[in-house]
């Protein structure tokens, strides 16, 4: 076992009205993990499609170290609008890439290379990639960090009811 840390589910971007920005509580977290000198690595899918291209662009401009799989899905999004007082409301799409993230051989390769993964909880809303989630956890793995609730205190645009 070596001392990769992992953020492990959604990537997208937030699609805000001054223009869209990279997303998603696991990914921010292995960029932070990075940022201290740790191994880290986001494991997510992407949509064979320019918003999926343009992520794998921004993490290799960022040096982040990445297994993300393409999909025949679209690259995810949240749709971020705020209200006549300012607040943010978010629609959060659906059947997506992250939604669909595969178990696959290399990534279980991955997992028992893994020091610790730390999940999202928005990730396991379709059994893909709960199920993917959950191999991850059991093949490799030792230290579950505990997983981001999505938004509180893992986003810099965190909705304004996060504790």
């Amino acid at each position: 076992m070596n001392n990769t840390i992992v953020g492990m589910g959604e990537v997208l971007w937030d699609m805000l009205p001054e223009g869209k920005q990279l997303g998603g509580a696991p990914a921010n977290f292995a960029y932070h993990a990075s940022q201290f000198g740790f191994d880290s690595r986001v494991i997510s899918a992407v949509g064979d499609d320019r918003l999926g291209d343009e992520i794998l662009e921004s993490f290799d401009d960022k040096q982040l170290k990445y297994f993300i799989q393409r999909v025949p899905y679209p690259t995810g999004t949240v749709q971020v609008q705020p209200d006549e007082n300012g607040i943010p409301g978010y629609e959060i799409k659906e059947k997506v890439a992250w939604d669909n993230i595969p178990f696959t051989p290399g990534l279980e390769t991955l997992a028992r290379q893994s020091r610790a993964i730390c999940f999202g909880s928005l990730a396991q809303r379709d059994e893909v990639s709960r199920a993917a989630i959950n191999r991850y956890s059991r093949n490799g793995s030792r230290r579950t960090l505990g997983h981001l609730q999505t938004g509180c205190g893992s986003d810099p645009d965190q909705p304004p009811d996060c504790p």
